[in-house]
């Protein structure tokens, strides 16, 4: 009998020893999350919570209608006002919010020291073009007309990600993990790019569309993204990735087409000729969002490689539910005017005119 009870105790203690190196090896760890308040942040911030990790945010203190009671909040500037983040350690930092070489800089001066393990938020906007399709994490990248230049414009965005980039690979050379997504999408989508087709889909009725139905379309849902970064700092995992979907080819007509299916009612899809876009001086990324001119030579913008990020990872939700949940969050917002696209009496006005012209 006390032979068995013997086994029984050196059992237990195994089992013990067992249960906290799993604790220790899947333990929870102590994440500072710089911005935070923004789209992909508060996606990022309810990843790690969901997974037990400790989280702090450092920002200027606007939530964004985002709460996260269980969140530490330190407030602070990333230009000039950093003092709450000094004499302070955590185990991964994702940086969300940087925008500004000297800026990024002055903030990893003292974290370089204060962290394990570095991740930075970038954009595929980094590359010097976009003349060839399938471009890898290795393409040449862009760089500023004058490196003083801080103003953020569409033609500075990318080589000003450019500078950070640089930053953070010397300040964190072997702890680094940079991220290079393409256009994110989903609920809370501050840009309504996405959210634009889909409104308008749903709406039904007729609907003008650029006539380039073939035109390749790259996008990545906010939640896979934000899934995927918490894997990867999860794993310690460094290197640089490109991270946009989907995993298979999408072109506009199927985007149109798979929106359609959430109609009110009867959708007539009007394709109208590039040559009429430009003849009345529409913008094409503002008044028609995701779609591009023909002649614009951007067929990489939306053939990104992201196959390193798959390797490691990243997968991707069905389109049909991110346009579902998309739709769902549009129509409870309290401020639905559209940062993008056409207006109403825009359309109506150009189908007019389309319809004389015919």
């Amino acid at each position: 009998m006390k032979i068995f009870q013997s086994i029984i105790i050196v059992c237990l203690l195994c089992f013990n020893v067992f249960a906290q190196s799993k604790k220790t090896e899947n333990g929870c760890l102590n994440v500072l999350v710089l911005g935070g308040t923004s789209f992909l942040g508060p996606q990022i911030t309810n990843e790690l919570l969901k997974h037990g990790h400790k989280v702090t945010h450092f920002n200027r203190g606007n939530e964004n209608n985002f709460s996260f009671p269980g969140v530490e909040k330190l407030k602070g500037d990333r230009d000039g006002n950093l003092k709450a983040l000094e004499g302070r350690k955590w185990d991964a930092v994702i940086d969300t919010s940087g925008y500004i070489p000297r800026i990024v800089e002055a903030s990893s001066k003292i974290l370089a020291k204060a962290t394990n393990h570095y991740t930075y938020i970038s954009t595929i906007s980094v590359y010097e073009n976009y003349n060839q399709t399938n471009i890898s994490e290795n393409y040449p990248l862009a760089k500023l007309d004058n490196s003083n230049d801080e103003n953020i414009t569409d033609k500075t965005y990318g080589p000003l990600k450019t500078g950070c980039e640089r930053v953070i690979k010397t300040y964190f050379s072997d702890n680094s993990l940079i991220i290079r997504p393409g256009l994110i999408v989903g609920p809370y989508d501050p840009t309504d790019r996405f959210t634009y087709w889909v409104r308008r889909l749903a709406e039904g009725g007729k609907i003008l569309v650029p006539n380039n139905p073939a035109q390749k379309l790259q996008f990545i849902d906010v939640r896979d993204l934000a899934k995927w970064i918490v894997k990867m700092v999860e794993e310690q995992a460094v290197g640089v990735y490109n991270a946009t979907g989907p995993e298979g080819e999408l072109d506009f007509e199927k985007f149109i087409h798979e929106c359609s299916k959430f109609a009110k009612k009867k959708v007539d899809i009007i394709w109208v000729d590039e040559n009429f876009i430009i003849d009345h001086h529409l913008d094409n990324w503002n008044k028609f969002p995701l779609w591009l001119y023909s002649k614009g030579n951007m067929a990489g913008l939306f053939t990104i490689n992201s196959h390193k990020a798959q390797d490691k990872g990243l997968c991707y939700r069905p389109l049909l539910e991110t346009i579902s949940d998309t739709l769902r969050w549009d129509e409870k917002r309290v401020n639905r005017k559209m940062r993008v696209g056409l207006s109403s009496e825009e359309e109506t006005d150009l189908l007019n005119q389309l319809n004389n012209e015919n």
